[in-house]
């Protein structure tokens, strides 16, 4: 994994005087500084002590998972004496875990590092949601608390945001940006754009993997699906799927699959997150344009537009066990993963169905504003919000009464909705 040092011995390490360094290479003294000083400014390097790293020898960052795709390495401990420096990495199982390494090797055997920003979540700023307004090209932040607009995060030239996800476990917002053919990443502390990243044509769904902190962005005119690092936000494959894939992207982080809903295929391509590659795919209704996942059950919601039903598919065996009948022109879900409720938004109909995922029937039906798109749900606060299109607003529902408890005004023409829980 990497050269590992012939004198790292911790009998000699006791002996040396760690506060004296030996080290005359440029980044041996910089990891060196970056330890001992907590608020480093050595060569401008922002401390966050996380990097890709460069050996000699090579122009591209070290990868170690065989994909070719950077790791993103983390610095603990820098023995001065025989300048060895202890790096620990994540690696995945093969499944949906994951694995801490670790790498032991001489600085001298680097010719560069790039630190990695890296945004940590804010436990105070739970309870956020995140909703694009295509015809205004910003992202209205609501506070789950208040019901009330915070912050309008403006995205660049006529980007035109739809799909929307967010990493709770990097308070990063993924927007995928159709016409402008492109991700915008917020950063959740601020609400400002992070960085931009490259998609394929009009992309329209995402979905996030918290676990693996990855990003799934489907493409609609290009009939492919964009993965992203969220590591280092930089694509590291293209999937192809089947025709027009829209809105309907839905992630099971215990499984590690990823469902994306073709519309003109009627279909879903189930890929194993894994390997990026496509395992399955299952037929389903006309025009499905939305899935939801729950992680608990294995069970994916997927909203057949045309046929004003959703497919139920189990997760185990890739087969669709159940359609259920619901409101003209479903377009968005959202699951409950606590509850085991599935919330669908009947984007011709102004209505949501809400459905009880235990004996998958229709328990209520909730009057919501015009034309609902997008659906969010926060589990711990059990509210659900719908964007809906042409009222501009997102209507807030108690998943306990299974009513509308706030209206909140946004931009023109809302559609995809994320959750920040807490």
């Amino acid at each position: 994994m990497g050269k590992r040092c012939e004198k790292c011995d911790s009998k000699n390490d006791e002996q040396h005087d760690e506060s004296k360094s030996r080290c005359t290479g440029c980044i041996c003294q910089i990891l060196w500084q970056l330890l001992k000083q907590s608020e480093a400014n050595f060569s401008g390097i922002e401390v966050t002590q996380q990097f890709l790293l460069i050996q000699k020898g090579s122009s591209k960052p070290l990868s170690l998972d065989g994909t070719g795709t950077p790791t993103v390495f983390t610095l603990k401990k820098f023995h001065p004496k025989n300048d060895c420096v202890v790096f620990t990495f994540v690696e995945s199982n093969g499944n949906s875990s994951s694995i801490a390494q670790t790498l032991i090797i001489n600085c001298r055997d680097l010719s560069g590092i790039a630190s990695v920003q890296m945004v940590q979540p804010n436990p105070e700023l739970g309870n956020r949601i995140y909703v694009s307004n295509a015809n205004d090209g910003t992202v209205s932040v609501i506070d789950g608390d208040t019901n009330t607009v915070i912050a309008v995060v403006r995205l660049g030239f006529a980007p035109s945001p739809r799909g929307v996800g967010v990493n709770p476990s990097t308070n990063l917002i993924y927007v995928a940006n159709t016409i402008g053919n492109n991700v915008s990443v917020i950063n959740g502390n601020t609400n400002t754009v992070l960085t931009t990243i490259p998609a394929g044509a009009f992309p329209s769904g995402v979905g996030v993997n918290p676990s693996t902190n990855r990003i799934y962005v489907a493409n609609t005119d290009s009939n492919n699906v964009t993965v992203i690092n969220g590591n280092t936000n930089t694509v590291i494959a293209t999937i192809p799927v089947g025709s027009q894939p829209e809105d309907g992207v839905g992630v099971n982080p215990s499984t590690n699959r990823i469902y994306v809903a073709n519309s003109q295929s009627n279909n879903v391509s189930v890929i194993d997150g894994n390997a990026n590659a496509v395992i399955a795919t299952v037929s389903v209704g006309a025009a499905p344009s939305a899935v939801g996942v729950n992680p608990n059950t294995n069970r994916i919601y997927v909203a057949n537009f045309n046929n004003g039903n959703v497919s139920v598919i189990d997760g185990n065996t890739n087969t669709v066990i159940a359609t259920i009948t619901v409101g003209a022109g479903p377009a968005g879900i959202g699951v409950d993963p606590t509850t085991n409720r599935i919330y669908v938004a009947n984007n011709e109909g102004d209505t949501v169905s809400v459905i009880n995922g235990g004996n998958n029937s229709v328990i209520a039906t909730i009057p919501v504003g015009d034309s609902p798109q997008g659906v969010g749900v926060n589990p711990d606060t059990n509210l659900i919000y719908v964007a809906n299109n042409f009222s501009n607003n997102v209507s807030v529902i108690n998943g306990s009464t299974n009513t509308v408890v706030a209206t909140v005004s946004v931009g023109n023409v809302p559609e995809g909705v994320g959750v920040l829980p807490g």
